[in-house]
């Protein structure tokens, strides 16, 4: 990531609905930025004022898959239907100024997609993204829901 270049939080539903092609209503994004020992966590939420069950069934699904990750289980990622969105993550990372997005849970009207690359994340780093998807949690069942939350 350029640390010169911070993206401005409320341009991500704009820059993941110009990847997606479509209005996002609602997403959720985990990233990284920095490179080995210095490489962090970041996450943003906007879950809107229409926020779908199915888009927090997503977050909890996607918290406890990181927890089987962590536990080194071989459980399947979780499945959420036929409706995916053909995001590039790599893509994604370049456009949204992260160094690597770790997992984009989306909201299109009535179809909740997710994207993940969990593949070689180092173990600190897995924790931390479980962390978020906790605290996304705790933002959609608090007060917190339908406002704009910016979590580091």
């Amino acid at each position: 990531m350029n640390p010169a270049v911070v993206p401005d939080a409320t341009s991500i539903p704009a820059m993941v609905s110009h990847l997606a092609g479509a209005e996002v209503s609602a997403l959720a994004l985990v990233c990284a930025v920095g490179e080995g020992a210095h490489a962090s966590v970041a996450a943003f939420i906007t879950p809107g004022a229409h926020c779908l069950a199915s888009f927090r069934n997503a977050i909890v699904k996607e918290g406890d898959y990181s927890d089987t990750l962590l536990s080194f289980d071989d459980n399947p990622p979780p499945y959420y239907g036929s409706s995916t969105l053909d995001i590039d993550l790599s893509t994604a990372a370049d456009v949204i100024g992260v160094d690597r997005v770790i997992c984009l849970v989306t909201q299109v009207g009535d179809q909740v997609s997710v994207v993940r690359d969990y593949d070689g994340l180092e173990v600190t780093l897995l924790e931390a993204t479980k962390i978020q998807f906790g605290r996304f949690v705790e933002i959609l069942d608090g007060s917190g829901v339908g406002g704009r939350h910016l979590l580091h």
